[in-house]
């Protein structure tokens, strides 16, 4: 028997086909994962912008955002574009300055992006500048435990959070932390954009939440 994963078993002229197949046609090209791996960027198969999360997770929030939505994320790139093109507004922060130069000039009208540093937990602490409630948080960003802790302090009544790249031991304190306070957890795993690992895209929530689970 050939062991799994190994590169003796690409001689086996079965799985080659089958795996030589997945560049032309089935699920990673129905997805876009072809696009985006041979682009390093995460994209759709039309080549449109789209957030760097499990696909899983992008198939369940398919037809749940709206235009009523406000929106809070700890990272800024293809994900905003995305939101912004499905909610009221989206409160980026960015702490790599030369990252945040380059796709500033690219945000709609309805993006505010922030260029924060990451010292004196400036970054972590965005979120508490304001007295502004969000229905949807996404941590994608650094100081992902932080920033949990921080984040549900400005979640609406029925407001989500989101932690992507969950599979991670060193998260798993901001997994125990939201749990504790209540919130229900649904972690969304598979491949995710552009991966060949597997992937966790995590949702946290309570009752009658924006996105009607």
């Amino acid at each position: 028997m050939e062991k799994t994963g190994s590169y003796q078993s690409l001689l086996n002229s079965k799985l080659l086909k089958g795996l030589l197949s997945l560049a032309f046609k089935g699920y990673f090209v129905q997805t876009g994962w072809v696009n985006s791996y041979l682009n390093k960027e995460s994209l759709n198969p039309n080549g449109e912008p789209i957030p760097w999360l499990t696909y899983s997770f992008l198939d369940f929030l398919d037809g749940r955002l709206n235009k009523n939505l406000m929106l809070f994320e700890y990272g800024a790139g293809n994900s905003t574009l995305f939101y912004a093109q499905h909610v009221k507004q989206v409160i980026a922060v960015e702490h790599d300055t030369n990252w945040f130069e380059r796709i500033k000039n690219q945000m709609p009208e309805n993006v505010e992006m922030r260029n924060i540093s990451l010292e004196h937990d400036d970054y972590v602490n965005a979120i508490l500048q304001e007295d502004q409630r969000y229905d949807m948080v996404i941590v994608d960003g650094r100081k992902r435990v932080a920033c949990c802790k921080n984040a549900i302090e400005r979640l609406n009544e029925g407001g989500v959070l989101v932690l992507d790249d969950s599979e991670r031991t060193h998260y798993q304190p901001a997994i125990d932390y939201l749990v504790q306070q209540g919130f229900k957890h649904i972690p969304f795993s598979g491949i995710a954009i552009g991966a060949i690992h597997r992937k966790v895209t995590s949702l946290f929530y309570k009752e009658n939440n924006c996105l009607g689970i």
